[in-house]
Order: C-alpha cells, then structure tokens, then sequence
C-alpha cells in the first residue's frame, strides 16, 4: 500500500479517456447541473448542485432517484431562512449561509422530542407573566411564538415539557429573531433536563438587538428524566424586559442538530433519505468503478454515531466515513478475497467539504481525498484483490445504504467515468 500527501486542492480527477455516451443520458436539472451534452471527456454521469430553481427544491435528474417519505420536512436556504411545508420525496436544496455553495440534503432519521415545536400551540405555559402571540417565522408564515417579558424583577419565559433521555448525547436547536431590548438583554433557550454548564455559553444565546434571525444549538448529555424547555425573551438579569421570536424548536437524540422537524401534538420521526442511481452498468464500465464525489458533512469529525457511507454498490464493495476513527474507508471484494484502503483519521468542522475520488481497476484500487482547505490524501493499492470486477447491475446508492442515509451531509456533486 502507497499513501501519500500533498498541499494541493485537486479540482478534478485525473482520470483520462473517451466514450461515446446515450444521447438521452442525463437530462437536465433544475438547479442543479447534470446532462450527457457538454460532460467532460470520459465522465459517463455527472450532476453538480447548483442554486436552485425552486425555493429550497431541486429537480433531479432521471439517473437518480430519491425516496424521502416523510411530508412535511424543512430546509435551511441561508443564514436566515428555511423553507417549510416539503413534501414527501421531493430533493430539498440547502445552504447554511448567502455566500455558502448549495447542496443536496440527505438526512437520516431523526425524531424530535419537543410534542410542540412552536411557543403558541398547545401545552406551552407562560412563567413569571410573560405574554405570547403569534408571529412570523423564518420561512415566512405565522410559524413562530413571539415572547415578551414586561416583569421588572424576574426573569420570564415560555415553557413546554419534555421528556429527558439520561446519559444520553442530545442536541436543542431553534430558530431565534426579532430580539428587542437593551444592550445586554438576550434570547436565550435552556433545557432543564440538560446540567447548566451545557446550556450556558455563547451559541444558546442572541444578544439583543437582533432583528435577523439566527438557528442555536447545543449538545450535551441530558441528566433527568423529564423537566422543560424554556424560551426566554430577555435573560441576563432578571429585571431586564424585552421581546424574541421563537420557531421550529428541536430535542434530537444526536451530537449535532438536524433540519427542523415541525410538530403539532407529539413527538415526530422524519424518516432517512434514500439517494441512488438506478443502473449500476450505466456507471460501472466493464467490471471497473471510477467515481468521484463531492460533499459537506453537516457534522464535525467525532459528532457521528455510525458508519456514514459515500458510495455503496453492496455490503462488500462499498466507501465509507468511518465513525470510529474519522478515516475514509473502500472496500472492494472480489472472487480472492476483500481489500480495503483507509485515510489516515481525518479532522474537519461543520459543513466544510471533501471531495472524495476512487478508484477500481484491473491494475488496482485507489482513493484520493481532499478536505476544502486541507492536504491532499492519496492511498493506493496495486492489482488488489486478483483485480475482480464489482458487480455491474444493481443500485449505487450516495451519502447512505439501502436502507437510507446514516448521518445527514448535503451533497454537492457526483460523476462517474469509465476505466481505461
């Protein structure tokens, strides 16, 4: 085995050669880039995101299909936006903020523990006299809770119950706006089921005043079996008063928050996204798989809880970002036995990208990943596994397995080329 690095960002792969394609390959998409006319020599399917179309929707192209049941989800589209109300198996375009790239979300299943996500539905309470009336939210309808606090010496909140999950490792996250007050005031959210040391830093709380609105989050281990989820309008000291928005309020059983889940009575799952593209022998050239794929985790190194894969053919031949080192795995298994080709662990935060480019051929297998300002990382293993074809027909499933996507990361593109 070769391993190597190297400063350099590779912007493409250096894979070479020619093929005549379909005519009818890869039809357009809205938003996103991705047709037989114009791909680059040797690349059989390709499709890159791009800004979308439709407000937070992408239209995929023919080669690839998504099965995402759950109605109802949500997307981020910007700093200070989500789009709400996405049916089921509809692609959702994201982006985090004005200046970042967009891509196609792929989420696992997640559940949210709050049974109301919004201040003003049923089961919320007012604490210490504060007042609550509807107000409009980050996705521009009448979807958040706006709390004022007008008590000259306690500190007020909206509350709801929860229900807590001991020692587990669970996120809160919520959409925070309109914070009015003097300087010094803030919004701020807290869960009692978490310690304080938690919830008391910088990211659960906006400083007034703040027009825009802001998505927090936290992560912690919970401690009590149940307690409440508090809104306050103008924490700090508890004779301060002011007014804050407050929207899609989420309790998730993970180590990093997920899109917002919407709910009205009881706690909800949005089911895993499913990706794949239909015909593995359109993109598999005789036997051989070179692909390359592009895409931001929506988690930092160590928040995963499973294997999370990039590129899945079947059990045995199968790309991975491995939970338990952070190392980028590929599996190839032939007639002979299994090769396996891994990074060294990786380090990265939050929405920054890999690119990711593989490679299985009769002289051998090769990975080379690039982390967006990181080195370069190339493994190489020659004429591994006796050189035996992956199989040609089937599903190649992207960012998750049949089953659906393991963590969530948005995808930013993907192409396959033929094996010279």
């Amino acid at each position: 085995m070769i391993l190597a690095a190297s400063a350099a960002l590779a912007c493409a792969p250096r894979w070479e050669g020619t093929r005549e394609r379909e005519p009818d390959a890869v039809p357009t998409t809205g938003g996103g880039e991705g047709g037989a006319d114009g791909l680059p020599d040797a690349m059989l399917y390709g499709w890159t995101a791009g800004a979308p179309e439709d407000r937070g929707i992408y239209e995929l192209p023919r080669w690839l299909t998504l099965e995402s049941p759950t109605p109802d989800k949500t997307v981020q589209i910007g700093e200070r936006a989500v789009v709400s109300g996405i049916p089921a198996d509809v692609a959702r375009a994201r982006r985090v903020g004005e200046d970042s790239p967009w891509g196609l979300s792929l989420e696992g299943a997640r559940e949210n523990r709050i049974p109301f996500s919004t201040p003003t539905l049923p089961l919320w309470r007012l604490y210490h006299e504060a007042s609550l009336e509807e107000a409009p939210g980050p996705d521009g309808a009448m979807s958040a809770g706006r709390v004022s606090d007008v008590d000259a010496e306690q500190a007020s909140a909206a509350y709801v119950p929860v229900s807590g999950a001991v020692d587990s490792s669970s996120t809160v996250s919520g959409w925070v706006g309109d914070v009015s007050g003097e300087d010094g005031e803030l919004a701020w959210i807290r869960v009692s089921t978490f310690d304080e040391d938690t919830q008391s830093g910088a990211s659960t709380k906006v400083l007034a005043p703040a027009r825009a609105w802001r998505r927090i989050d936290f992560t912690g281990a919970e401690v009590e079996r149940a307690g409440n989820l508090f809104a306050y309008p103008a924490a700090g000291e508890a004779a301060r008063s002011g007014a804050a928005s407050f929207a899609f309020l989420s309790l998730e059983s993970a180590r990093y928050p997920s899109s917002a889940i919407p709910t009205a009575g009881a706690a909800r799952t949005r089911e895993a996204d499913v990706l794949y593209a239909n015909n593995a022998e359109w993109l598999i050239w005789k036997g051989w798989i070179k692909a390359s794929i592009e895409f931001a985790p929506n988690y930092a190194s160590g928040e995963q809880l499973a294997d999370h894969d990039l590129l899945y053919i079947d059990a045995g031949n199968r790309v991975s970002l491995r939970a338990s080192d952070g190392a980028i795995a590929m599996t190839i298994t032939g007639a002979r036995g299994s090769a396996t080709l891994a990074t060294e662990p990786l380090s990265w935060k939050r929405e920054q990208t890999f690119k990711v480019d593989v490679l299985s051929s009769p002289t051998g297998l090769s990975l080379d990943v690039v982390i967006e300002g990181g080195e370069e990382i190339s493994v190489v293993e020659p004429a591994a596994v006796g050189a035996v074809p992956v199989p040609e027909s089937g599903r190649i499933h992207l960012l998750g397995a049949p089953e659906g996507s393991q963590e969530c990361a948005d995808l930013r593109g993907v192409a396959f080329y033929e094996v010279r």
